[in-house]
């Protein structure tokens, strides 16, 4: 009955752990993204316009896979999200990245460093 209990609670643990995370997440992207649009105007406009580009990406390859499905994708998905969302989610795919990497840097360093 302990075996099972602590695969329970360790699987709470994990998705608790994993709630923290991307609330972490989301928070840090949104930061990121208001401190580029608030003291980085230039910067914020040139990102904006390539992430126009991405979704201009997105919508031709739509039209080229599902042509008959292209204006209905296009005024429900991607004429609602725009450039700033598309920009948005970019940077907290980043943001995710590079929080990842830095955890499984810590986790390493900390593994190394108790068996040394």
């Amino acid at each position: 009955m302990t075996a099972v209990f602590k695969t329970f609670a360790s699987g709470i643990a994990m998705l608790a752990l994993l709630v923290v995370y991307l609330v972490i997440e989301v928070v840090l992207a949104m930061v990121v993204y208001m401190y580029i649009a608030l003291n980085h105007v230039e910067l914020f406009g040139h990102m904006v316009g390539l992430s126009r580009d991405v979704l201009n990406l997105f919508a031709n390859q739509l039209e080229y896979w599902a042509p008959e499905l292209a204006n209905q994708a296009y005024t429900s998905l991607l004429g609602e999200l725009g450039p700033k969302s598309i920009l948005l989610l970019l940077i907290g795919l980043i943001v995710s990245a590079v929080g990842r990497l830095l955890t499984w840097i810590v986790r390493r360093w900390f593994s190394n460093a108790h068996y040394a």
